[in-house]
């Protein structure tokens, strides 16, 4: 019975051990965005270009788009950004001239236009995209308790297994 506790106890830390690093045992493969595909959005008479979206829309990948694309027009076509998006900090990665090494970064804010009284001059809200344009759109930060039960559960069942392994050695 003792070599029976033990290997119980052996197996759940060895369990506890993989599964701190599954995600799959902790969000589910229902929350993973793991799509990604070639759009062709294209105007056949006219002149397109290919951009990029990353990050927390409906649908990301890669677009071929008309030239006069902007901003909310891609997003629109991508079926616009999911529950988890951070619209605080919307980036488009832009290589600015020749040079490969330099790279323009535009930030925008989104939840500027879609919740606040008082919209910023300065910002450009919706800047036309130019070829190899990359989107990014963050994911936003919340607090759940999803993430503290997956801290304190196998914290407790290990407590638990030395707790019913030393009564059972002491029995």
């Amino acid at each position: 019975m003792k070599y029976f506790v033990v290997l119980v106890f052996l197996a759940m830390l060895v369990n506890m051990t993989f599964s701190q690093d599954d995600d799959d045992l902790i969000l589910g493969n229902s929350q993973k965005n793991k799509s990604g595909a070639f759009f062709d959005l294209s105007d056949p008479t006219g002149v397109n270009i290919e951009v990029s979206l990353w990050g927390y829309s409906k649908f990301p990948g890669r677009y071929l788009v008309p030239i006069n694309t902007t901003f909310l027009d891609l997003m629109s076509f991508s079926g616009g950004p999911t529950d988890e998006s951070n619209l605080e900090d919307i980036r488009i990665l832009r290589n600015a001239g020749d040079s490969l090494k330099k790279v323009q970064v535009i930030r925008m804010n989104y939840n500027d236009l879609l919740w606040g009284d008082n919209l910023s001059s300065k910002q450009k809200m919706n800047p036309v995209l130019q070829s190899g344009d990359i989107v990014l759109i963050k994911k936003e930060k919340r607090y759940t308790f999803r993430e503290d039960l997956s801290l304190y559960i196998p914290i407790f069942t290990t407590l638990f297994s030395i707790a019913t392994f030393i009564i059972t050695l002491n029995r």
